[in-house]
């Protein structure tokens, strides 16, 4: 399994067009149970992005699919890396 950060804003229109925005955002998030993955971490931040997740997909291509869907209800905009444990990556450039 690859692992991945997501990086999530919530869309500024939607903080005015939705008085229940914490209802669309689990809405969003709902996007990885309907993929069958499980996000590890989930947290809320005080800088650049509302949230940062860490989550494990099979591929990119089901990664990208998750990210996709959340940016396409307009509560959330993503942005998602493919990261590689730091030890692991100490290894490759040995």
């Amino acid at each position: 399994m690859a692992l991945f950060i997501m990086a999530l804003t919530i869309n500024p229109n939607a903080k005015k067009e939705h008085p229940d925005l914490e209802h669309f955002i689990d809405e969003s998030l709902n996007a990885f149970k309907k993929n069958n993955v499980k996000v590890k971490d989930l947290y809320a931040t005080l800088g650049r992005y509302d949230y940062l997740a860490t989550f494990e997909a099979p591929d990119q291509v089901l990664a990208f699919r998750i990210a996709s869907q959340i940016n396409n209800l307009g509560i959330l905009e993503t942005e998602t890396w493919p990261v590689v444990p730091y030890d692991e990556f100490s290894q490759l450039i040995k």
